[in-house]
């Protein structure tokens, strides 16, 4: 059972949370001094800390500090209840250490949300550490075959071998993550899926699950390729999964809201200042009210109709990062909808940067965006399977003819409505 202190003086606030926690099924306990945080015998083994951050005075900073650096809570959850405090106060408490905000007088709803999404995103923090641990003792596996390939060259061949056939099993790992083509093709028969890693794991990569009549499909580019993209993208899929299945938010603004949140938290991020994300384009296709929603974290959304062709701009930021506005509070993402009711043969895409960006040509230069943009025009009257030829058959002959190598992973996502 989950364990929930609240350092608080005002009665009212103390008997409300108390009733709350009682409902959900959580251990409480509160108390009203600041000098009681720090004995063991009320505050060990807590899982989530609310301070009401209007009892800790002008002396918040050092307090909030000084609590979050103590054995007792450096691995417990700080959250503060405010009370119109200005976004500078709220911005520092974030640097000492807090994890969240609930403004007083608290709202019931609320908080119980706040409170079930901290304990499942430990929960998640602890599967994600545990997957993380493999890939690192699989890493440090594959150093010290590098060392013992200095030291024995006659060996070189079957130590390659061994490290290769190491991050195949991981390939295999990602794949299995990954959605299956035929699972696709079910939801959304005139669809294709062109994916291209640059090494063997990749971080790039593509999301996609039917609930009820709504389907989500998203092209997502993590920091980095290779092992470290490997490992976000391992995180993106984790986190997509829990706010899909366990929290079924279905609308694309919000989902990237959580998402944004959720890297944030699992990365600590305003402890750490580190500052990975991923740029994505997804959409929430509606097949009963033949509606679309898109929300877009750099990457932008295309539609093709008719020999025109649109673009809907995503936000100018990725997800997770330093991405705290400091005049409008915390990044929020913007949803654009699109009725396609009356719509026929109108085709979307989504995609990472690895396409537009490739090297390559007589010229030695970047595929660039407008090149290719007019591809997905030309080839969009095609069969979709016929249109993923294409795009394989261009990017090949573009690398070829410019003697050069793939320099970033690869996705392109296709879907005709």
């Amino acid at each position: 059972m989950s364990k929930i202190l609240l350092l608080e003086k005002e009665s009212n606030t103390i008997r409300q949370v108390a009733q709350l926690m009682a409902h959900d099924g959580y251990e409480f306990s509160a108390i009203q001094q600041t000098s009681q945080l720090f004995s063991q015998s009320t505050t060990d083994g807590f899982d989530v800390l609310l301070v009401a951050l209007d009892i800790l005075g002008t002396e918040y900073f050092n307090i909030l500090r000084k609590i979050k650096s103590h054995p007792t809570f450096n691995t417990v959850d700080m959250v503060v209840l405010t009370s119109g405090q200005s976004n500078e106060i709220l911005a520092n408490c974030l640097e000492a250490g807090t994890r969240d905000f609930i403004a007083k007088p608290v709202r019931g709803l609320v908080l119980s949300v706040r409170i079930k999404s901290i304990i499942a995103s430990r929960k998640y923090v602890e599967e994600f550490q545990e997957k993380r641990d493999l890939l690192e003792n699989k890493t440090k596996t594959l150093t010290t075959i590098g060392n013992q390939l200095r030291k024995q060259k006659s060996d070189l061949q079957q130590v390659n071998k061994s490290i290769v056939n190491s991050i195949q099993y991981a390939q295999h790992i990602q794949s299995a993550i990954l959605p299956s083509p035929d699972e696709i093709k079910k939801s959304l028969p005139n669809s294709f899926i062109f994916f291209k890693p640059r090494d063997i794991v990749s971080g790039d990569f593509y999301w996609f699950k039917e609930v009820d009549h709504k389907v989500v499909v998203a092209a997502i580019d993590c920091t980095g390729h290779g092992v470290p993209g490997a490992f976000l993208a391992v995180l993106g899929d984790s986190v997509l999964s829990r706010i899909i299945h366990y929290h079924r938010i279905l609308h694309a603004d919000e989902i990237l809201n959580e998402i944004h949140l959720s890297i944030q938290r699992t990365l600590r991020q305003n402890e750490t200042r580190n500052y990975d994300g991923m740029d994505m384009a997804l959409c929430v296709i509606d097949k009963q009210t033949k509606t679309l929603e898109f929300a877009g974290a750099h990457n932008p959304l295309i539609l093709v109709q008719d020999g025109e062709l649109q673009q809907i701009k995503g936000d100018k930021v990725a997800v997770g990062g330093a991405q705290w506005d400091w005049e409008n509070g915390p990044r929020v993402f913007k949803k654009h909808e699109i009725n396609f009711s009356d719509n026929k043969d109108l085709s979307i895409y989504m995609f990472s940067d690895g396409y537009q960006d490739q090297f390559g040509g007589k010229n030695l230069k970047k595929f660039q965006r407008k090149r290719f943009r007019q591809l997905l025009l030309d080839i969009h009257r095609l069969p979709m399977d016929e249109q993923k030829k294409q795009l394989n058959q261009t990017l090949v002959n573009w690398i070829t003819q410019g003697n050069q190598e793939q320099i970033d992973d690869i996705l392109v996502i296709g879907v005709k409505l």
